[in-house]
């Protein structure tokens, strides 16, 4: 029977071209876990006035909640400290704050391109 769940589940160690001698290693993410993912990065909020004939929508586009999601649950091991030495923390969202801007994006684009995320642009990390 053919296998449908995800079995090739962690990277190899994929240096960083922003930073040399920098890894990261992330996971696949399974089928729930898109969906998640997909669900975090947009939020469509819709009102009326109940005597008006219009409704107003509001499209609230998530990629800060997503990254910090991203970090925090497929970045599996990474050599990354801050000044002093000290190992990053992915699940602080502090900590991933504190990230040199090239670094940050770079490693969004290895978690996108690992899970081979290019169906829409709201959930790429960027």
């Amino acid at each position: 029977m053919p296998v449908a769940v995800v079995t090739n589940t962690v990277s190899e160690k994929i240096d960083l071209l922003s930073l040399p001698g920098a890894y990261v290693i992330v996971r696949r993410m399974n089928y729930g876990e898109e969906l998640k993912r997909s669900n975090m990065a947009t939020k469509f909020l819709m009102s009326s006035d109940k005597n008006a004939k219009d409704v107003q929508g509001e499209i609230d586009m998530q990629t800060e909640e997503v990254a910090y999601w991203d970090f925090a649950n497929l970045v599996v091991e990474h050599n990354l400290t801050d000044a002093n030495d000290v190992p990053l923390n992915f699940k602080s969202r502090q900590h991933v704050a504190m990230l040199d801007g090239s670094i940050g994006r770079e490693v969004g684009t290895i978690i996108d391109a690992f899970n081979g995320v290019k169906d829409s642009e709201e959930v790429k990390n960027s």
